[in-house]
């Protein structure tokens, strides 16, 4: 039977399910133009519900993602990000720890120069493994699953070279935000840094008795190229 913390870490999975609009977006949707974003994101995931309240940390992985304009104010945009946190002991001494990778399809739709609102859809594969100390090393698959997402995304220039921009998108039981700043560092390259924030709610992990709240938030750095 699959341990009670195992359970719960890998209803973690679940967070990843709505992944966002990558850094640094791309504001010129005419055909061909197009975006190409990097970056290293650390998230820490807190699980609470059912008389747990559990937190596991960070290990930064990349994030990427490219954005294509179609013309006439439509572009098509892939997002992927594979995570992996560090392992947790508890002191019974277990040791786990949650991996997923993500994929996002999004249809964009400009509705002025500073607006776009997306819909899309999302993957996500994951599994919780770890060295328990009935049982022995185990590894547990999540359930994959699809959700269909939809959000906005906006920015605005505070400055000559440097952008804020935000978004924010809802699924089934998820909401999802990231603030950013990109910095032009040369001719169509920019260095980005955002904070992004994930909740779940009402999760549940292979018939678990209790549901689960779920929060991956987390800092991402990186480089968006356009052409």
């Amino acid at each position: 039977m699959i341990k009670k913390s195992a359970m719960i870490a890998a209803a973690a999975v679940a967070t990843m399910i709505c992944s966002g609009v990558s850094a640094a977006p791309l504001t010129d949707y005419s055909a061909g133009k197009t975006a190409i974003d990097l970056s290293f994101r650390g998230s820490d995931i807190d699980v609470s519900g059912g008389g747990i309240n559990n937190s596991y940390d960070k290990k930064s992985k990349l994030d990427w993602g490219i954005t294509t304009g179609l013309g006439s104010k439509f572009a098509l945009q892939y997002n992927g990000f594979n995570a992996k946190t560090e392992d947790k002991n508890f002191s019974n001494g277990d040791k786990e720890h949650v991996e997923v990778k993500t994929q996002e399809f999004n249809v964009l739709y400009k509705i002025d120069k500073n607006v776009s609102a997306y819909a899309g859809v999302l993957k996500v594969k994951g599994s919780i493994s770890g060295d328990y100390t009935v049982g022995g090393p185990a590894s547990f698959q999540a359930e994959d699953k699809s959700k269909m997402q939809f959000g906005l995304i906006g920015s605005t220039k505070i400055a000559d070279k440097t952008t804020a921009y935000a978004s924010f998108a809802v699924a089934s039981d998820i909401t999802n935000w990231k603030i950013g700043v990109s910095q032009e560092i040369a001719p169509n390259l920019d260095f980005n840094i955002d904070y992004r924030n994930m909740k779940v709610n009402n999760v549940n992990y292979g018939g678990s008795t209790a549901d689960y709240d779920v929060t991956s938030k987390g800092i991402g750095y990186g480089v968006t190229y356009k052409f």
